[in-house]
């Protein structure tokens, strides 16, 4: 089935993406935010929301920031959620997501875009790799507030 890349840029756009999100990353108790903290996502231009689109629906899509760098002139990009529904995945839409994000990357003057996955998330780790991700072993902090 053929499938269409772009990026969102409307409410039911980006509401039909977290929607993806909940059920892909089977978080039953996440409540879409509010149309207009959406609308503030959709119009902050260093955070990029791109959807696949298959007869119209939402089958994939990713999140990814723009962050300026302190190192050099480039921003690099942060790759936060990537997620295809389980019935599309394998077709190459997470792949084609991830060359489309590059596309946007190259544009914007992007030096390197990143992603973290759990170790004991296989399929993740196995897409990253397949899709010429460079393995880093670091460990990742959080600060609960």
């Amino acid at each position: 089935m053929p499938c269409t890349y772009k990026q969102i840029d409307n409410i039911a756009g980006l509401t039909s993406l977290i929607e993806l999100y909940k059920e892909v990353f089977e978080l039953p108790e996440l409540r879409v935010p509010g149309e207009i903290h959406i609308q503030s996502l959709i119009a902050n231009k260093a955070i990029i929301f791109l959807a696949a689109y298959s007869e119209g629906k939402v089958i994939g899509g990713l999140t990814a920031y723009v962050l300026p760098s302190v190192y050099s002139e480039k921003h690099e990009m942060y790759l936060y959620d990537l997620a295809v529904l389980t019935d599309h995945q394998r077709q190459g839409v997470g792949r084609n997501l991830l060359e489309e994000l590059k596309e946007r990357a190259r544009v914007l003057d992007v030096s390197e875009i990143y992603v973290q996955a759990d170790i004991a998330d296989n399929g993740a780790l196995a897409f990253y790799r397949a899709t010429g991700g460079i393995e880093e072993d670091v460990r990742h902090f959080g600060y609960p507030i």
